[in-house]
């Protein structure tokens, strides 16, 4: 079930920014999970030489080698080393062969493939099925496991994960691509036969609950990011680049309003009744909307004490998600215009250091701020009055 209230401050607008003071997030998480890269290297003169003997003969061997160079055999094994680690050559009775159709391409491009082991941490969400790959020197996750988080609950696995080896699950995930923030040079999971973790056996998935927050990069994709810390404890953030399930998920619930039920229903709420025309809303940003009032509107809020100049804050709370959005009052008509334009006034001549040269020392600009709650101002205005002598 999903409630919308409307909060007493709204959050302070951060271009860019989704604010979520509270989700529930089913998480795993690995770190340091070993891994191969693949990666291209140039093959050196005794690679070449090695690799066009084996192909013009059929078998680069000793004798061969010491016959041609006039170098000591010995040194032939180490020559073909990564063109066997390569799978470009094979062993055989003492001598190297060719895997023709690898060799072949090899010798086109003086190019082998040498494998590298690398780390990696990985987190995984099963309730949008994001699988994310983390840099182990800045992933946040060991900071995380300092602080011993607790569940605040648990979800279900995918049925078909329930015990599962990770290990295969993720080379599953590799093999079709889906694992973000991986290198295209990552080509298989290192664990050996054994070594891999399994999937809870009972098919749950502990839930943390922490504070989330989705940030927009350069390319206009929101990133998000949970921070999980205690009272005097140092927090933890792990930003999760790539876990488009999840940033689509809390986007959905920040821009909840777009739906004409939850705005009318919101409408209502905040007029205190209902009745009155739900305004046209302009979604200027996720979790941020501008509403045009028209003057009746615009008054009967004036009347309940809130600050046309500033925006309405509105906590929007889903099963597992709670957003802090905004809602910016703005004039559909002169009448609206004006009362919104008094409360910008008012508001920017009560800031520290401010000088309310412009306000109009009358009874309704005072009673105005004093309702808005600038006793300051009133002084201000009233100053003259009050301290008159003769």
């Amino acid at each position: 079930m999903t409630v919308v209230r409307i909060s007493d401050h709204a959050v302070a607008a951060r271009p860019g920014i989704v604010v979520l003071p509270e989700v529930l997030v089913p998480m795993l998480w690995w770190r340091g999970v070993p891994m191969h890269r693949t990666l291209p290297m140039s093959m050196t003169p005794m690679e070449q030489f090695v690799l066009d003997l084996a192909l013009t003969t059929g078998r680069a061997d000793g004798e061969e080698f010491v016959a041609i160079t006039g170098l000591p055999r010995e040194l032939l094994p180490a020559a073909a080393r990564r063109l066997v680690s390569s799978r470009i050559l094979h062993r055989a009775d003492g001598g190297f062969v060719p895997r023709f159709l690898a060799a072949e391409k090899a010798a086109q491009t003086r190019v082998l493939y040498e494998r590298r082991p690398v780390d990696t941490d990985i987190v995984f969400l099963p309730r949008t099925g994001d699988l994310i790959a983390l840099d182990p020197r800045s992933s946040g996750l060991r900071e995380l496991d300092r602080l011993r988080p607790r569940s605040a609950g648990n979800a279900p696995l995918p049925a078909d994960l329930a015990g599962a080896g990770f290990a295969e699950y993720l080379q599953a995930r590799l093999q079709a691509g889906s694992i973000a923030g991986l290198s295209d040079d990552v080509t298989d999971v290192a664990w050996l036969p054994g070594e891999s973790p399994r999937l809870p056996e009972d098919g749950r998935c502990p839930a943390y609950r922490c504070r989330g927050e989705l940030r927009r990069d350069a390319s206009g994709r929101y990133i998000p990011s949970i921070t999980y810390g205690g009272a005097g404890q140092q927090p933890a953030t792990v930003a999760l680049p790539g876990a488009k399930g999840l940033a689509e998920r809390w986007l959905t619930v920040a821009n909840l309003l777009d739906a004409p039920d939850a705005r009318t229903h919101l409408w209502n709420t905040v007029m205190g009744c209902d009745g009155y025309p739900v305004p046209a809303a302009d979604r200027t940003a996720p979790g941020r909307w501008i509403c045009s009032v028209p003057a009746e509107a615009a008054q009967r809020l004036a009347d309940q004490g809130r600050n046309l100049a500033l925006p309405l804050g509105v906590t929007i709370t889903d099963e597992d998600a709670m957003v802090e959005a905004t809602l910016e009052l703005a004039a559909a008509d002169d009448a609206a215009r004006r009362l919104i334009a008094f409360d910008r006034l008012l508001t920017a001549a009560a800031q520290p250091r401010a000088h309310p040269v412009d306000v109009p020392r009358t009874p309704a600009a005072w009673q105005r701020a004093w309702r808005l709650g600038y006793p300051g101002l009133v002084y201000a205005l009233r100053e003259a009055e009050d301290f008159r002598h003769g």
